[in-house]
């Protein structure tokens, strides 16, 4: 293979759909549920041997950086690079930014100076995926994830299902770009500071996941789908209500989740510490009446307001070298 000179990375941002085991009385801990989407991601192009004064340093870039920092270091490559963010993730909003980001240089590294690393190894380097393996398997291969959660060893939490998301169903996000979701060291300290998870509730999300939300998916029905989804939320949510003020971390959402409960919409919730919720619709139609309907009721001054799908693909690779110029493929890092 010929040298690589350049290589852009795109990765999908990812909703946290809930927990499944927070007990973790029999091992593993957290086990988490969560969802690919479309339209929001992060795109950076990183290149060797260059300068890096000619960038601006805002602070998406000096945490892009940073993280590549920590990877040459890690493995003793003694080489600059430059890193170009062409679009990012809203950050602490609960879709996964800082793991794509550090994703996104961690491969673009490993590929660029051929260290043949897997995501479990970038993640690990990176700390990232420490509780949850669903950014992990967003970026790999997309589509709907559960991962076994955090056992006792220092391996990350291992994607064991993932399944195509259904292509008309719709999820709409309603983001407070104004506000963030615990994070850093807060959220450590939330999970410190959290009572015990209840082994009976556990039991019961874990069922609730494996023979409802699970075979619903398969079978395209998005009643129960969505409906078990919801009780999950409201299960996980409510378990973290004392940190976050209550099911939903901003009040203006959490009004909105209410109103389209009432009228029948039953798959709402916050993906992670929010403070971004999404609604579950069967179609694009269905999308856009509900959407136009929450804009006449409420005033959304501070929300953005987005109707996307899931998406069932993992990160886009953009190799540029010198000698070929430009190959694209979906990424698949085991098979490369």
């Amino acid at each position: 293979m010929k040298d690589k000179t350049h290589i852009q990375i795109t990765s999908p941002a990812r909703l946290h759909l809930g927990f499944m085991d927070l007990n973790g009385s029999l091992g593993r801990k957290f086990g988490s549920v969560g969802l690919a989407i479309d339209s929001i991601e992060t795109s950076i192009t990183v290149s060797k041997n260059s300068m890096q004064n000619d960038i601006e340093i805002n602070e998406v870039n000096k945490r892009a950086y940073a993280y590549a920092e920590l990877m040459l270091k890690a493995y003793e490559v003694d080489e600059s690079v430059k890193i170009n963010v062409h679009k990012k993730i809203p950050e602490h909003a609960g879709l996964g930014s800082g793991t794509q980001l550090a994703l996104t240089v961690g491969v673009a590294i490993s590929k660029l100076f051929n260290l043949n690393l897997s995501l479990m190894d970038i993640g690990k380097v990176l700390d990232r995926g420490n509780r949850s393996g669903i950014g992990i398997g967003a970026f790999k291969n997309g589509g709907f994830l559960i991962d076994g959660g955090k056992g006792k060893s220092a391996e990350l939490p291992p994607i064991t299902v993932r399944q195509n998301f259904p292509e008309n169903w719709r999820i709409i996000l309603l983001i407070n770009s104004r506000e963030k979701g615990i994070h850093g060291q807060k959220e450590y300290n939330a999970f410190k500071t959290l009572k015990p998870f209840p082994e009976d509730l556990s039991e019961k999300t874990c069922r609730l996941v494996n023979m409802v939300i699970l075979p619903s998916l398969i079978e395209k029905n998005f009643n129960d789908f969505s409906a078990s989804i919801g009780k999950l939320q409201k299960i996980v949510g409510t378990h973290f209500s004392p940190i976050q003020g209550g099911v939903y971390s901003n009040p203006d959402i959490a009004n909105i989740m209410n109103y389209v409960e009432q009228n029948g919409f039953m798959g709402v919730g916050q993906s992670s510490w929010g403070p971004t919720g999404f609604i579950l619709t069967d179609s694009d139609t269905a999308a856009h009446k509900l959407t136009k309907d929450i804009r006449q009721n409420f005033l959304c001054k501070d929300l953005k307001i987005e109707i996307i799908k899931g998406r069932n693909q993992g990160s886009c690779i953009e190799f540029i070298s010198s000698n070929k110029g430009s190959q694209n493929k979906n990424l698949n890092i085991h098979k490369e």
